[in-house]
């Protein structure tokens, strides 16, 4: 039974030196600030604190600010993260290589020429609207139309018209046989939007919060981080494991660093330079295989690709000497030899590596940009030691930036795909005029076949990517994953080798 409070006003005054004793009158303000107390007065009982520490998300370090969440327009590994989380495809592809259905309940071709997916009725957005044919068509559609070179989008190349026999089927109709057409429906720029939310004719704008129907919702996004929350109605093949996950984008390599030292993260992918990587590496074969915060790296085995391309809106790139001397130059430091890295199947060897070739004659001075992608850590100082080998080209001068209108463009992204098709796709989007028809019968043939017959139709574009030189193989090394104590690592990426938040779970 609770007291009742005394609300008379306890008046104390203060002893003067001609009151009575100046001890005893303390004596009597303590008695009766103790009766006060045990009257049960809540207003003048002392309070003991009893806050806890809100347990932190679990979160992922990257560097790479934000730039967008529209699958349409998002081409950096950052932004990649957010997609592959949020939104679904209608196919996806399993590491093993293997095509599955996604966000469809089947997908197959009903003739040569016509591709057709079925959706399962129960399919809704994170925002409660229903997902049905009309959301993939628009999508689709709204991806061609927005889309530029550096997506997925021309993954499609044989796609004529989308169609909606009903609500529940989504029908493609191509223009020649495609065998490869169920792959490009994993691709990124295939995801599903919510017909009701997205704009035709714009991209959704940072401010905005995407609404897809992937495992994760989508809860705050600036430039700098994001808040994922599990969507609890996702129906898909990605099991989210954690309800609530922080991405945090660090300045640079130093910043990531002093975050894994002091275990503030729990995952960090990518975001550390060569020196930095080898004082982990260091500190973590001292300790025996963790730091001393308890990380431990993740074996991603040749995952790294770097590689060189050539701006198709530069006018330098129709010089073929120059195209020539540039692939030259860089042969002594390149340690892979074709735009389709080792351990894809048909890949096939296509340019010189090692060794110092005789460099050709360049008429006149040529300058020439050389931008690379800053949000990979390592890649300035490769950017750099490209510089002095171009420059060995007598009259040839190479400014380095960061812009990706560049005439040379240097980047680690991988394919959209992880296979054959995929890894030629940049190159294949922006032939060269006169390499343009052989390059499209080929890659037709080899759309429309199997076994040794499309293993020879890859090979012959990989030949002839070493001769157009328009996209150059750098170097092929291990990528850097590393996760901190706890954590459980299942397949953490999509199918273009995103990293997929859903494979991420605590032990």
């Amino acid at each position: 039974m609770q007291s009742s409070c005394i609300t008379s006003k306890l008046s104390i005054s203060m002893p003067t030196e001609n009151s009575f004793s100046h001890r005893a009158a303390l004596a009597g303000m303590a008695i009766l600030l103790s009766l006060s107390l045990l009257s049960g007065c809540a207003a003048s009982s002392p309070q003991l604190s009893t806050s806890t520490t809100t347990p932190r998300d679990f979160t992922v370090l990257v560097i790479g600010e934000i730039s967008t969440a529209d699958p349409a327009v998002a081409t950096s590994a950052t932004d990649s993260i957010l997609v592959t989380a949020i939104y679904q495809r209608l196919m996806q592809v399993l590491p093993s290589g293997e095509l599955k259905p996604d966000a469809a309940t089947d997908c197959a071709f009903t003739s040569e020429l016509a591709y057709e997916c079925t959706l399962p009725d129960t399919l809704r957005f994170q925002n409660g609207d229903v997902l049905d044919a009309s959301d993939v068509q628009f999508s689709i559609l709204r991806a061609r139309r927005l889309g530029g070179s550096d997506t997925s989008i021309g993954l499609l190349s044989s796609l004529t018209r989308v169609e909606v026999p009903s609500s529940r089927t989504v029908r493609f109709v191509l223009s020649r046989p495609d065998n490869q057409f169920g792959y490009a429906l994993a691709s990124q720029a295939t995801s599903i939007v919510d017909e009701q939310v997205y704009g035709t004719d714009a991209a959704l704008n940072l401010q905005t919060l995407p609404v897809g129907s992937g495992a994760y919702s989508l809860t705050q996004v600036s430039a700098n981080g994001a808040t994922f929350e599990k969507y609890a109605d996702y129906i898909g093949s990605y099991g989210s494991q954690i309800d609530r996950i922080s991405l945090h984008v660090a300045i640079d390599s130093v910043a990531a660093e002093a975050a894994i030292a002091d275990g503030s993260v729990d995952v960090a992918w990518n975001c550390l330079g060569n020196a930095a990587q080898q004082r982990i590496d260091n500190e973590m074969s001292a300790n025996g295989g963790s730091t001393a915060s308890g990380f431990t790296r993740v074996a991603l085995t040749g995952m790294k690709v770097t590689r060189l391309f050539w701006n198709p809106d530069s006018a330098a790139r129709n010089n073929a000497t120059l195209r020539d001397g540039v692939s030259k130059a860089l042969q002594p430091d390149r340690t892979l030899d074709s735009i389709v890295p080792l351990g894809t199947v048909d890949r096939s060897k296509a340019f010189a590596v090692g060794g110092r070739a005789k460099l050709p004659k360049i008429k006149g001075h040529i300058t020439l940009t050389l931008g690379y992608d800053s949000s990979d850590p390592t890649l300035a100082d490769v950017a750099n030691r490209l510089r002095d080998r171009i420059e060995e080209l007598d009259g040839v001068s190479v400014r380095v930036t960061t812009s990706s209108n560049a005439d040379l463009y240097l980047s680690s992204h991988p394919a959209w795909l992880n296979n054959a098709f995929g890894w030629l796709q940049r190159y294949l989007d922006t032939p060269l005029t006169s390499s343009a028809e052989k390059l499209s019968a080929y890659e037709a043939h080899a759309q429309n076949s199997t076994g040794a017959d499309r293993t020879a139709d890859l090979s012959e574009l990989q030949q002839q990517a070493g001769t157009d030189l328009t996209v150059l193989p750098v170097s092929q090394e291990d990528g850097s994953l590393l996760v901190g104590a706890g954590v459980r690592v299942g397949s953490v990426f999509g199918a273009g080798q995103q990293l997929a938040l859903m494979g991420f779970s605590r032990a």
